[in-house]
């Protein structure tokens, strides 16, 4: 997007064809490092990391660092030991936008589902996916909605 703005901007100087009034940015990324080393201040204020997993994250290796190296496909040493501890320190069912969120552990796979970067305005209810599953599952509100099940024996929340 920043390269587009930018030419936009350059051929606007030559011929005022866009009249801006402002610009609005979609969770931009706006300095690389400081937006992703913010990760770690973020899981370590929160308790999610060792203290000493928390420090070498900060001197070692950055998020900042293990991303560079990871989009160009050579991750040091350091980097791959220290984002494999705070992988095995920070639950995957930890919603990382906002980990004080509750988590149902009901079912593995639904959780996982759940916890996908999402905006949360209110109070959620981590379950729903479970509860909807096995109320739709129900003999009973299978005959009420004349829902026949062809060829699966229960219904499943599909990916499309």
């Amino acid at each position: 997007m920043f390269c587009n703005a930018e030419l936009i901007l350059q051929f606007n100087k030559k011929e005022k064809l866009f009249n801006f009034k402002g610009i609005v940015l979609g969770n931009p990324v706006l300095e690389f490092a400081t937006d992703f080393n913010s990760r770690v201040e973020y899981v370590g204020s929160h308790g999610l990391i060792s203290d000493s997993i928390y420090e070498i994250f900060t001197s070692a290796c950055k998020y900042s660092r293990f991303v560079n190296e990871l989009y160009r496909g050579s991750v040091s040493a350091i980097c791959s030991r220290v984002m494999s501890q705070v992988s095995k320190e920070t639950s995957r069912f930890v919603d990382k936008y906002d980990v004080t969120l509750d988590i149902c552990i009901a079912t593995i796979l639904a959780q996982s589902k759940i916890t996908n970067p999402q905006k949360v305005l209110e109070t959620i209810d981590v379950c729903v996916e479970d509860e909807t599953m096995n109320y739709l599952n129900r003999q009973d509100v299978q005959n009420d909605l004349h829902a026949h099940l062809v060829g699966v024996n229960r219904w499943l929340v599909c990916s499309k």
